[in-house]
């Protein structure tokens, strides 16, 4: 074997393992309180040391780091297809929020890795600078799309003018998060309710809020 298929070989078996210890990981997070997960936890669901996952990843928050931007890739490109299909900036904004719960349906862990996130902050020296890199590009591309649509919005007359547009993409993102964390919890809720109903129901009074009045509805 020439010394330039070796190298390759031993690329494709460390790509191989990172991929087997990041789908190890995904599914610890599914099943536990993500704070709670240690490499011990992470080298054990996957078959490997915890040295041997320090050959692979600088830390644990690595390894989230990597997952998270993985799983925001696939949720954006399934929103960009979903977002293609609608018309007016108003529509694209609906579809936005109803492609993102249905998302967090199939992918429970990442919307608690989201929140996770949020409360408890990135550290960049743990995470390492090429998974913080990936992730702020994924982070920033899907941040000006959603501002792209609210623009529309605006140009196309389908949002009210008046619109703090920073502000409202930042209330409508953290708001649908809190929203579908809390149709998908089964803890106790004064209220009955069943959980598409429930996020249809702000999607529908969001929208309505944000409407230019007398533009005819979808």
């Amino acid at each position: 074997m020439t010394q330039t298929a070796d190298t390759s070989r031993r690329r494709t078996e460390m790509d191989a393992r990172r991929r087997f210890i990041i789908d190890a990981a995904r599914r610890l997070i599914g099943s536990g309180a993500i704070e709670e997960i240690t490499m011990d936890d992470i080298a054990e669901a996957a078959g490997y040391t915890r040295r041997t996952l320090y050959a692979y990843f600088k830390s644990r928050d690595e390894i989230l780091m990597r997952i998270f931007t993985e799983d925001l890739e696939a949720r954006w490109g399934m929103q960009q297809a979903a977002i293609e299909g609608a018309g007016a900036g108003i529509d694209k904004i609906a579809v936005w929020g109803r492609s993102f719960y249905t998302h967090a349906k199939e992918n429970h862990h990442l919307l608690r890795l989201q929140l996770y996130w949020d409360f408890r902050g990135v550290d960049r020296k743990r995470a390492g600078k090429e998974a913080f890199a990936a992730f702020e590009s994924i982070n920033e591309e899907m941040a000006n799309g959603l501002r792209s649509i609210f623009e529309l919005g605006v140009a196309d007359g389908t949002l009210r003018p008046d619109l703090n547009t920073d502000l409202c993409i930042s209330q409508y993102l953290y708001s649908l998060r809190a929203i579908i964390t809390r149709a998908m919890s089964k803890s106790y809720s004064f209220a009955s309710f069943e959980s598409d109903g429930y996020v249809g129901h702000f999607l529908d009074l969001f929208i309505r809020g944000i409407r230019h009045e007398g533009k005819a509805q979808s």
